[in-house]
């Protein structure tokens, strides 16, 4: 079937994957616009771009990540001019990292905005129930799944089949990821991830380690961690991705070695401020 066609396609083994797929739904994700990460045999890692500058985050996509995450909620970008830099760091083959948004709120015109500008995969903050979670999956989806309005400007660009095809293919491919960061949402947790058509969690151990009467930190330990360790099993036994917010390597290694689906590296501004440290100390240690 498609998911397990795409699962192949993903975990870098597409030949065979893609000759089963509907020669629609082939075209497109051959075209790399809908690239997602299932579960492979590697974590997927991603880089986080709270900055609003398309040239920085081209340079962050090319070189090498699975993913590039643009964060609506705390960043300062536009949405549509950094996808488009995501988009154009394609290498020789026709590869780009997978171009995720964390929508800002869960709210229809936020979902539509991001999907329409090219997103393949959306993370929405502050999930708190099943309902929500439902709400969250169906504004991704084209009726008769869910409620999405058409409009695809840019999204479907390239696309030569009819219109219908494209929306049961972005319908097929586009991922949806709720993030865990609550009480509500880890109480409520294997409802949530009953929800059909959800793709998985992405846990926020800041925000989450404060709901759980801890300080915000990016890297979990006691409490927090079993929090972390339980959402991750238990997305699994649903057959659901886990991912995982991380700002340091070290961090990232380590939820991988847990058994994260997705972690990310770091922050844009992060590296951006430790370089410039670097280069600074460098020169005045060597006068």
């Amino acid at each position: 079937g498609v998911d397990t066609a795409m699962q192949a396609l993903l975990c870098r083994r597409p030949r065979a994957a893609l000759r089963r797929l509907p020669p629609a739904t082939r075209a497109y994700l051959a075209a790399g616009q809908q690239q997602v990460a299932p579960l492979c045999a590697r974590a997927k890692i991603a880089a986080w771009i709270v900055g609003g500058s398309p040239l920085y985050t081209e340079v962050i996509a090319r070189q090498g990540f699975d993913a590039v995450v643009v964060d609506q909620q705390h960043g300062t970008g536009e949405v549509v001019p950094l996808l488009q830099a995501i988009d154009a760091a394609r290498d020789a083959a026709g590869n780009a990292p997978l171009a995720v948004v964390r929508i800002e709120e869960l709210s229809d015109g936020a979902i539509a905005k991001a999907l329409d500008a090219g997103a393949a995969a959306l993370i929405c903050p502050m999930i708190n129930s099943v309902e929500e979670c439902e709400a969250f999956v169906r504004a991704t989806k084209f009726p008769p799944a869910g409620h999405r309005s058409y409009g695809p400007h840019r999204a479907a660009l390239g696309w030569e089949g009819s219109r219908g095809d494209w929306t049961r293919a972005s319908n097929t491919c586009v991922q949806s990821f709720a993030m865990l960061e609550t009480r509500g949402a880890l109480e409520d947790l294997d409802a949530i991830l009953s929800v059909d058509g959800l793709s998985g969690i992405f846990v926020g151990p800041n925000d989450l380690g404060l709901a759980l009467g801890h300080d915000p930190t990016d890297s979990p330990e006691g409490e927090v961690l079993e929090a972390v360790r339980h959402a991750l099993r238990l997305a699994h036994a649903h057959g659901r991705q886990a991912a995982i917010f991380c700002a340091d390597p070290a961090t990232a290694r380590r939820m991988a070695d847990e058994g994260f689906d997705l972690v990310v590296a770091g922050i844009d501004l992060g590296w951006a401020a430790s370089g410039a440290a670097s280069a600074l100390a460098g020169v005045r240690g060597a006068s």
